[in-house]
């Protein structure tokens, strides 16, 4: 079993929906910023990044300068772009639509750190439902 755990998530989510999704995953050190992952299922292509968040709650998703950059240009531009964040604490999966990634970003200051919770597009406790996930990264945005 893989040590780290991006690589644990990467493996459960391939081998739950590789009937569903072709999948590449990408190991990049020349693109600061680009997702891990490129999906494409019956001609609806995607980007997914992965997190594994080890915070009690999700005030915020540790993006860096680069990855919430690469995804507001690339979602500027007609593309489709996701953050899927396995939450070890709750048993969940969440999924955050990438044009929300200034807001994913690491919050510094206290104000926004009140600021609460966020609001994933989709979300799913274990067992999970790797339909919806599948459903949701095909048909939105």
């Amino acid at each position: 079993m893989p040590s780290k755990p991006e690589s644990r998530l990467w493996y459960k989510l391939r081998d739950n929906t590789k009937n569903e999704i072709h999948w590449t995953r990408i190991e990049s050190w020349t693109t600061p910023g680009i997702p891990d992952l490129y999906g494409i299922k019956e001609g609806h292509g995607f980007w997914l990044e992965l997190k594994v968040h080890r915070l009690k709650t999700l005030k915020s998703i540790n993006l860096s300068p680069h990855q919430i950059g690469w995804q507001i240009q690339h979602i500027r531009h007609g593309g489709r772009v996701w953050n899927l964040v396995d939450h070890p604490s709750s048993s969940t999966l969440n999924l955050f639509w990438g044009g929300n990634a200034e807001k994913l970003g690491k919050r510094e200051g206290k104000k926004e750190r009140d600021e609460g919770l966020i609001a994933p597009d989709w979300s799913s406790s274990s067992p999970y439902d790797w339909a919806g996930l599948i459903k949701t990264l095909t048909d939105s945005q």
